[in-house]
């Protein structure tokens, strides 16, 4: 279950990040350009802040339900760790659907 809860918060942060670093890149591209055509230093920040927003604003709507879907998953996990912390899959367990290693493979 730990595994399971790691995995989900590492895609979480994966998608952060992702958003962040495309924010950051707008941030530097519209920087550059004001800059370049005289915009003075406080109107380029209140304008790379408003934009920065709509930025974040457009990548929650854009992953919302993704993102929903995950955290609803991840709280789950974490209740259940809490309802039942002793919960955890058997050392050696395998799928119903594997074959079992200890017994000789049946002739085809």
């Amino acid at each position: 279950m730990t595994n399971a809860i790691h995995g989900i918060v590492s895609v979480l942060l994966a998608i952060a990040g992702l958003v962040m670093g495309f924010v950051a890149y707008v941030d530097g591209l519209l920087a550059r350009l004001m800059t370049g055509i005289g915009v003075p230093p406080p109107v380029q920040t209140v304008l790379l802040v408003v934009v920065a927003a709509l930025l974040i604003v457009l990548a929650v709507r854009l992953f919302g339900r993704f993102l929903a879907a995950l955290i609803v998953i991840l709280l789950v996990l974490l209740l259940i760790g809490r309802i039942d912390p002793g919960l955890a899959v058997p050392q050696g367990h395998q799928p119903a659907s594997l074959p079992r290693l200890d017994q000789p493979a049946k002739p085809a």
